[in-house]
């Protein structure tokens, strides 16, 4: 015969355990959703650097092959056409302003005559920085290049600054505004890599010559901190120590 005992049910969840479950949830999902959110921005913005790159070499080695010399050896003789001349090589180019170092305002940042801010690695200081010669001019990317003075005969240059994503954030020196120099033997640098025709000077206050070292990629109110900061973001390292660049290092000081 059958058995007379009663059917077993299994035990529910209370409303209150419901709800501890979800708040624990939300506590874990608020402590790590940053995190992820910034190391995707992070990738993303690595991926467009390397993009920007290389298709600087590209465009220098194919000026290169054209006329015969580097855009570096053009440049110093022809400063009033070499961008003219450089840019046929991007895809879609186009000036947007002619904006330039005259039109800085008393304290040496923007005017409202630029085109948009740009920041420093801290976000509180705006300028333009080292690039102030030649206006900004876009790719069909939306990419942004800005210029500084032509180089003296036979020394690398002009240093070009890329927005690699153009007006979109952060206009950040070192996030995603990122200084290279063109060379006299046809390739991109970025600077803070050494080569024998830099116009090397180490220092802050003259921003036509070449700087080296980690301590030109650290996060300070002074842009010219922020100008070798395309080396090691090409390298994947931390300039301020162990680990790498576009997690660590843009991490800590985001």
């Amino acid at each position: 015969m059958g058995g007379g005992g009663k059917p077993s049910h299994s035990k529910g969840f209370t409303l209150a355990e419901i709800l501890i479950t979800l708040g624990i949830i939300g506590v874990v999902a608020a402590m790590t959703l940053p995190s992820i959110i910034n190391r995707t921005q992070s990738k993303e913005l690595q991926t467009q650097f390397k993009k920007a790159y290389s298709e600087l070499n590209q465009a220098s080695r194919m000026f290169y092959n054209d006329y015969g010399i580097s855009v570096a050896e053009y440049a110093a003789s022809n400063s009033n056409n070499y961008r003219s001349a450089l840019f046929k090589y991007f895809k879609g180019a186009k000036v947007l302003s002619d904006w330039d170092w005259s039109d800085q305002d008393e304290t040496g940042g923007n005017s409202s005559t630029t085109l948009y801010a740009i920041y420093t690695m801290t976000g509180s200081t705006r300028t333009n920085g080292y690039c102030d010669n030649g206006g900004f001019t876009s790719d069909v990317s939306g990419k942004m290049y800005l210029f500084n003075d032509p180089p003296a005969s036979g020394k690398n240059g002009p240093v070009i600054c890329v927005d690699i994503n153009g007006k979109k954030g952060p206009n950040r020196f070192g996030f995603d505004y990122f200084l290279f120099v063109f060379t006299t033997d046809g390739f991109v640098i970025p600077m803070g890599q050494t080569h024998p025709n830099n116009q090397n000077s180490n220092s802050l206050t003259n921003t036509n010559t070449f700087v080296t070292g980690s301590e030109f990629c650290r996060p300070t109110d002074n842009y010219r901190y922020q100008a070798t900061c395309s080396y090691y973001a090409i390298a994947d390292k931390n300039p301020q120590g162990n680990g790498n660049y576009w997690q660590d290092f843009l991490g800590k000081n985001r």
